[in-house]
Order: C-alpha cells, then structure tokens, then sequence
C-alpha cells in the first residue's frame, strides 16, 4: 500500500466538516507523535475565502481547536497523487471530484474508507446541538481513520 503524505478533507464550499476533520485530525496526529502527514481542507465550490461555519468554529473551540483563522479554499487539480488521499463526506461530492477532475486518484467517503456506509451531513440551519451530533461522527471515524493510517 502507498505511504500517505497528505489527507486533504473536501465539503461543498469548505466552510463545515471539512476544516472540522482537518483541526481534529491534526490534534490527533500530534498528540500520537506523527508528523509525516500534511492535513488540510478544501471545498468543491469556493467563491471566496470564507471562515469556517460559525456553530462548526464554537464546536472546535469547546474541544479546544481554534478555526478562528482559517479560510475556505477549492480543490485543485494539481492536489492528487498516489500519496494523497481525499475524503469526502457524503457520495454527491465524492461524485463531484471524479467529475470535475479526469486525474482523480484517491478519492473516497470519510466512512467508506474506514469501513463503514453512509454520508456524513451537517444539519444546515439546525441547532448547535444537531451540529454537535454530527461533529460526534466525525470524530469517532477520524479516530477510525488514525488506526487504518497507523
């Protein structure tokens, strides 16, 4: 199997799991003493750099992340490699890379890569507590994906 070196998390415009996962998994990698692998985020349609969703940057900073500087950028075509892999949250934008770019490699579901099924989907206009419950998913398959990694 490729050694990966980059994991790059794709939401819709880059503002909500996306830079979620990224904070997470890079605390995590950290705390685990690996530092070979680069963690980032990008969106599929980034008008403009824009921070993280707000109820996305209260949740991190309850875990004591902070998204208070970060800025939504798009995927390039010039990201993929056989030492990259892009996940994405839900099949639509999974279907979305393939489509917009012909050099895709790498590109799965968060859950699908780590052995499970389902998109993973933020309640858009719901209460920080439905975001928390979604943000609880991402979690528990990011600490999924830092065993397959390790």
């Amino acid at each position: 199997m490729t050694r990966i070196r980059h994991i790059i998390f794709l939401d819709e415009e880059g503002t909500g799991l996306s830079p979620y996962a990224e904070i997470l998994l890079r605390k995590k990698l950290e705390d685990q003493g690996i530092g070979e692998i680069r963690v980032s985020s990008r969106g599929n349609v980034v008008l403009f750099p824009e921070p993280a969703n707000q109820k996305i940057t209260e949740l991190a900073r309850m875990k004591g992340l902070s998204l208070e500087d970060y800025r939504a950028a798009a995927l390039e075509g010039t990201e993929f490699s056989e030492n990259t892999l892009v996940l994405t949250f839900n099949a639509d934008s999974k279907q979305k890379v393939y489509d917009s770019f012909p050099n895709a490699v790498n590109v799965y579901m968060i859950r699908e890569y780590v052995g499970e099924s389902g998109d993973i989907v933020l309640p858009l206009g719901g209460s920080i507590e439905d975001y928390n419950t979604v943000c609880s998913v991402v979690d528990r398959v990011t600490d999924r994906l830092l065993e397959k990694l390790s």
